[in-house]
């Protein structure tokens, strides 16, 4: 087994996995890795790869240190099925090995790796988190898992609101904002890191927004959905905070669901968690359940690990 850093050969990589996550495409990191930059290492057996570690990586006050970009949910290893259900402990060894030396480490790993978590070293510390999936199989009617109470404020919300689905990215970061303000907290990303990540997901023809407006044309929720060969992701939504009686973001969620199951015939929705008590309430009265996986972190700078403290509080 051999080790490699060539991008073309990550690229061939994900190409053979019909389950690789979206966030993990090169072209996806291409365009959210602002700040920083990505790179690999994969093990070769000839011309195969057994596994990838794709990581974003940075280097501030002279700390060089691996974080996670923007809109991404996951990098870490990545393997190849065949390894997945008996992961041998040399290529978790081989993959650290072939790591830069860094300051620190902080990725979520995707569920595709859970057998690997247990065989990483003992410097690194593992933190189990959940995102929740609803399993959309052919011809499964996703209403009938939500409870009643959901069922009728979705119908009522039918009755007073409209869909559309041609809403121009400046509108939706307007109405998104209106979430993070409500709750005293500040967005996340800029415009311009929004447009350029939507603008990669666009012509790769892996997104669509979602609008809920009523019939004076007043818009009340908005939401952000993105997909792979495997599943739609719930990715970014919003809510203007006057006109969320209407039910408007559940009601949206149900819109996309319906457009995951029947325009894109996928089997999984995943709404990208959260570990939030009320939020993740909400999607298993969707009838959605708990998928584990992992945030790996490592601090080997003292520095590093105060500066982490300090942003982290």
């Amino acid at each position: 087994m051999e080790i490699s850093r060539s991008k073309e050969d990550y690229a061939a990589f994900c190409a053979t996995l019909a389950d690789l996550p979206l966030c993990c495409q090169p072209w996806y990191l291409n365009a959210v890795a602002e700040g920083g930059q990505w790179s690999v290492v994969l093990v070769m057996e000839g011309t195969k790869a057994l596994a990838a570690l794709p990581y974003f990586h940075k280097h501030k006050l002279g700390l060089h240190y691996v974080t996670m970009p923007l809109f991404t949910k996951y990098m870490g290893i990545l393997p190849a099925p065949e390894i997945r259900r008996d992961p041998p402990r040399e290529i978790v060894d081989l993959l650290l090995s072939a790591l830069p030396k860094l300051a620190g480490i902080d990725q979520q790993f995707s569920p595709l790796a859970n057998t690997f978590v247990p065989l990483l070293p003992e410097r690194f510390q593992t933190f189990a988190y959940h995102t929740h999936r609803l399993q959309l199989g052919e011809g499964k009617d996703w209403r009938a898992g939500i409870n009643r109470n959901m069922r009728r404020n979705i119908r009522k919300a039918d009755a007073a609101l409209t869909l559309k689905t041609d809403l121009d990215l400046s509108t939706f970061y307007q109405i998104n904002a209106l979430s993070f303000t409500r709750q005293g907290l500040s967005l996340p990303y800029s415009f311009a890191q929004l447009e350029r990540h939507d603008q990669a997901l666009a012509k790769a023809g892996r997104r669509q927004i979602f609008t809920a407006i009523d019939a004076e044309e007043r818009i009340h929720s908005v939401a952000y959905l993105m997909w792979d060969q495997q599943a739609a992701y719930y990715h970014l939504s919003g809510d203007d905070p006057e006109l969320r009686n209407s039910g408007s973001g559940i009601w949206l969620i149900a819109q996309a669901l319906d457009f995951t199951q029947q325009h894109l015939q996928l089997p999984i929705f995943d709404f990208e968690g959260s570990m939030i008590p009320a939020i993740a309430a909400i999607r298993e009265q969707f009838g959605a359940t708990k998928t584990t996986y992992y945030r790996v972190q490592q601090q080997r700078s003292m520095l590093y690990r105060a500066l982490k403290w300090w942003r982290d509080r």
